[in-house]
């Protein structure tokens, strides 16, 4: 009993580490990157499952203690050498040095893995313990790693919970020890390994401080001599550090008439970045604020009723424009917490007139159960270059279809919602604004032609939207002001030729044409095959705004590598190519390592039969492909449903682990085929099943809708825990291959977690979940003949 608590313990730290990791390199690197390197890092247990199958010696009880023990230090080791010895994404296209680098990175970090990976794979063939039982352990304990990650990122802070995991390391070592020849010695040296980590947390070295990418913002103020840094805070979901500096200016579409001076202003930084300016509400004079665009869609109403979602400065804006009242909803809860605290009476929500909510959009537009004159949805993007291709992995459920539709229905019969985007040249990311706004209307028997109004500054693009069409007096009105604050009209299609490209001139109105093709295209579809970005607006089951990329963009993105100062050269959409082709050859190799080297292994594949080697092989690899498939693609559906992201990755990761470590405890009692096969139907209709049900749960509280969300994956979960232990149960009379199917699953689940970002960006998320039921439908017909 003593061991499968070990096993369950270390299972957990595995977890909680894979967590830690990826919120600390949010913040070191960049939350893509960090996502994709600690997945590649999980190779370490295909690499774990290739070690047993070559050294069966290593699968001795004795040997498990130790690997426990190494856990511990190679944690930290592992850690300080990715802060210390960091590879660089934006040299790396023409620094070869960067390269090696990165492999290093990879490497180091998968040791703490494959120690994990090497007490798991030679415990599942361990005789004394049934498969299912082992493995049930494992992901039971996984879940429990999950649930407490975001508990303890938010009450330890980052580095503090990577020490913690090592402390955790050398409790499991202690519960294993018996299995030891010297078992006193190891619960000594796993104390002292508890000792040294519990140090560390309550007085972390310095040393061990994160240390910020050079090109994060962070790491300016860092290197400015007149900024004050304030924190760093922690929760679940990001960390934030409040800046005060005179260098902050910001002020997304200003107008060039605008002469005065900026208002004083202090940063929110969210993960070392993404600057979020916060004025003082005082300082911010009526000239300036009807400088910027929202004051165009002020002029058509009086005393508006405004709902800014996601505000940074617009609810200071707001006030100064005589808005008369101001509801401002801010899905962060560390932000949230600093306006209602620090910053308050600076940023002037000490206002009678200011309510701020803390929500996160969408569910408070299905919850509000109140209507708006104005709606802004706050511009708090900084400008990301199109070609970077960096940020296409990040699921953005507020620019939607589905959720401008929700935004349009927050606005009374006068209302306007104001949007504004960063420009890019030829246009994209506004383009695709212009699609979202076209495809919500139309959905609602709109006329986007006549409900739509847009003008640009040097910089921005803002669109103004009414539920009704816009009147003769409206628009002209409207182009009377923009002239006046120096703005371009962009919109309606109608719009006098010489007001398109008067201020910040062009060699042709670029934006007034590709804006006018798009509203008159007879075929939207082949307007969108036709353009050189992916502008077709994104839906909740494909929600990746930032995405532009095209195939046909290869030749143009090989011939600029290097040249363009954005990570990896600006090469974006092929790192996850050249990640894929890199997990499948580590996957080749860890599978087939074994084969070359190991006469007792390739006997023992003789005595499988070549035809049952194969079915092995093909039933394990599916298994490990669909898992991550459903899993990854789960926890980014859950986004929607719960909010926040960390909130919706722990509720997946937790609830699918648990009920499938149930399932692995249940597996002897439940029909082998008859699970396969019920996933199967299960997968076919969860495409349409759960987006319904998060559409209908999004006006609960939070609390139901997390009881929701559990009771849905549980049954599925329970199903995906059945497969892996039987098929153990029936190649266990052959010990040799229990480590190499175990190295197949590891490899696999890795190619799966980068191949489902690929899928879903390309298809959406309800072919990754079709796919993921057609791998399980192959597991049904390759089932192991038991030996």
């Amino acid at each position: 009993m003593r061991a499968l608590a070990g096993i369950g313990l270390l299972s957990a730290v595995a977890l909680l580490f894979q967590v830690s990791l990826t919120r600390v390199f949010s913040v070191a690197q960049f939350y893509h990157f960090a996502f994709l390197v600690v997945s590649l890092a999980l190779l370490g247990f295909g690499a774990s499952g290739t070690l047993l199958a070559i050294w069966p010696g290593l699968r001795g009880r004795g040997w498990r203690p130790l690997f426990t023990l190494a856990l511990g230090p190679a944690v930290v080791l592992a850690y300080t050498v990715l802060n210390v010895w960091p590879f660089d994404s934006y040299t790396i296209a023409w620094d070869r040095t960067q390269v090696w680098r990165l492999l290093g990175n990879l490497l180091v970090l998968a040791v703490p893995f494959t120690l994990a990976g090497a007490v798991l794979g030679s415990a599942l063939g361990d005789p004394a313990y049934a498969a299912g039982r082992v493995y049930g352990v494992n992901l039971i304990g996984s879940a429990l790693g999950a649930g407490a990650a975001p508990l303890l990122l938010g009450w330890l802070g980052d580095v503090r919970s990577i020490l913690a995991c090592a402390v955790l390391a050398g409790g499991a070592a202690i519960l294993l020890a018996d299995g030891a020849r010297r078992p006193r010695l190891i619960a000594a040296l796993g104390g002292v390994v508890i000792a040294a980590g519990a140090a560390g947390v309550l007085a972390p070295p310095e040393f061990l401080a994160v240390r910020p990418s050079p090109y994060k913002t962070l790491s300016h103020f860092q290197r400015t001599p007149d900024a004050t840094l304030t924190g760093p805070r922690y929760n679940a979901t990001s960390r934030l550090d409040l800046v005060r500096s005179p260098t902050i200016h910001s002020a997304p579409g200003l107008s060039m008439t605008y002469l005065g001076e900026l208002p004083p202003q202090m940063g929110l930084l969210i993960d070392g970045d993404n600057l979020i300016a916060i004025p003082q509400g005082e300082a911010i004079t009526p000239a300036f604020a009807r400088s910027l665009p929202a004051a165009l869609a002020f002029a058509q109403a009086s005393a508006p009723d405004v709902l800014i979602l996601g505000g940074g400065m617009d609810a200071a804006i707001a006030l100064a424009l005589g808005a008369r009242s101001v509801t401002v909803v801010e899905p962060n809860s560390l932000i949230a917490d600093a306006l209602r605290g620090d910053l308050r009476d600076w940023a002037g929500l000490a206002d009678p007139r200011v309510t701020l909510v803390h929500a996160e959009l969408r569910a408070y537009a299905r919850q509000a159960g109140r209507r708006f004159d104005v709606v802004q949805l706050a511009l708090n993007d900084t400008y990301r270059p199109v070609t970077s291709g960096a940020f296409t992995l990040t699921e953005d459920y507020r620019h939607t279809v589905e959720g401008f539709a929700d935004y349009l229905d927050l606005l009374t019969p006068d209302g306007v919602l104001i949007v504004t985007r960063w420009l890019q040249n030829p246009p994209s990311e506004d383009l695709r604004t212009l699609a979202l706004i076209v495809e919500a209307l139309e959905r609602r028997g709109g006329d986007p032609a006549r409900q739509i109004a847009a003008f640009r500054s040097f910089q921005t693009m803002t669109f103004l939207v009414r539920v009704r069409p816009f009147s003769v007096d409206e628009l002209e009105q409207l182009v009377a002001a923009a002239g006046e604050r120096a703005y371009d009209m962009v919109l309606p299609p109608d719009v006098p030729a010489e007001t398109v490209n008067r201020f910040a001139r062009l060699d042709t109105p670029i934006y007034h044409e590709t804006y006018v093709d798009l509203l008159r295209a007879s075929d939207r579809d082949t307007f969108y095959r036709a353009y050189a970005f992916d502008v077709r607006p994104p839906t909740d089951n494909r929600p990746f705004f930032f995405h532009f990329f095209k195939w046909r963009q290869t030749p143009a993105i090989l011939e600029n590598l290097g040249r363009t100062w954005q990570p990896f050269g600006g090469s974006g959409y092929f790192v996850l190519v050249a990640l894929l082709a890199f997990a499948l050859l580590a996957a080749l190799v860890f599978i087939l390592l074994p084969v070359g080297l190991r006469r007792r292994f390739r006997r023992a594949l003789v005595q499988a039969q070549p035809r049952h080697a194969l079915r092995i092989a093909v039933y394990f690899g599916s298994l490990g492909l669909a898992y991550l498939l459903i899993e990854v693609s789960a926890m980014q559906q859950a986004v929607l449903l719960l909010g926040q992201p960390t909130l919706a990755i722990t509720t997946v990761l937790a609830t699918l682990l648990l009920f499938s470590g149930v399932g692995s405890l249940l597996s002897t009692q439940l029909p082998w085929r008859g699970a396969l096969g019920a996933l199967v139907i299960l997968l076919l209709i969860w495409p349409r099943l759960f987006p319904a049900l998060s559409s209908l749960a999004l006006p609960l509280p939070l609390g139901a809708r997390l009881v929701l969300c559990v009771l849905a994956l549980a049954p599925l979960g329970l199903l995906m825990g059945v497969p892996f232990a039987r098929g153990l149960d029936a190649i266990r009379p052959l010990p040799d291959l229990v480590p190499w199917a175990w190295a197949i699953n590891g490899s696999a689940s890795v190619i799966s977690a980068v191949a489902a970002a690929l899928l879903a960006l390309s298809f959406g998320f309800a072919w990754v979940l079709w796919a993921g039921g057609a791998l399980y439908a192959l597991a049904w017909l390759s089932r192991p003949i038991r030996a």
